[in-house]
């Protein structure tokens, strides 16, 4: 297999190390064998409504995949991201500091405003970040889940029995998902594995 990444970006994507390029064939391969997937430039994914180099200096966006259902009715976007290595003061570290991750973008049937998921043993952590959105949706049913929004009844309306389901049953309790308007963000902070490669794609598929 050859995921023909490089003719996109020579320059950027000819920076991965030998063991990144192996991983990053391996998950495509294993990705292949329940999807169609196809490289597409990053342009033409959602990213750029949903985020902004700006805003994520460090988290940089190096390949992009469109991932599709056998039958073509479903779709999402995968994006192996370079998360660069920092010091304690900020700065930068060598290259071999570096680590790449999965993350993915799904186009939505609706606008949601802004939704933020996660378990609760991470509120500390985000309660300061999305401190300015000043809906904290509480749900018996979804108890064991931190979710902040700034609007209750979109909230609602997005957490429907279903999608519940699919997230209170996702492997990994260090997800991090978040709705902006109409498109979704899901993925892992860890290193890229070929596991997670699969857990992450199946939750979007699913979602």
């Amino acid at each position: 297999m050859d995921p023909d990444y490089r003719k996109y970006d020579v320059t950027r994507f000819f920076d991965f190390t030998e063991e990144d390029e192996k991983l990053i064939t391996k998950a495509y391969d294993r990705l292949s064998e329940s999807y169609s997937v196809s490289v597409v430039d990053i342009k033409d994914s959602p990213y750029q409504q949903f985020s902004s180099h700006n805003i994520y200096p460090l988290f940089i966006p190096q390949i992009c995949y469109l991932v599709q259902e056998r039958s073509q009715n479903n779709s999402f976007y995968l994006f192996i991201v370079s998360k660069v290595g920092v010091n304690s003061k900020g700065g930068h570290l060598e290259r071999k500091y570096d680590t790449i991750q999965l993350w993915g973008l799904k186009n939505l049937d609706e606008d949601f405003g802004y939704i933020s998921i996660n378990k609760k043993k991470l509120i500390d952590k985000i309660a300061g970040i999305f401190s300015s959105f000043n809906v904290n949706f509480t749900d018996s049913e979804f108890k064991d889940f931190y979710v902040i929004g700034n609007d209750k009844f979109k909230i609602m309306n997005f957490l429907n029995p279903k999608r519940k389901e699919i997230i209170k049953n996702f492997p990994n309790e260090n997800f991090k998902l978040e709705v902006k308007n109409n498109i979704l963000s899901f993925g892992l902070p860890e290193i890229l594995t070929i596991e997670n490669a699969e857990i992450i794609s199946k939750f979007l598929n699913d979602i």
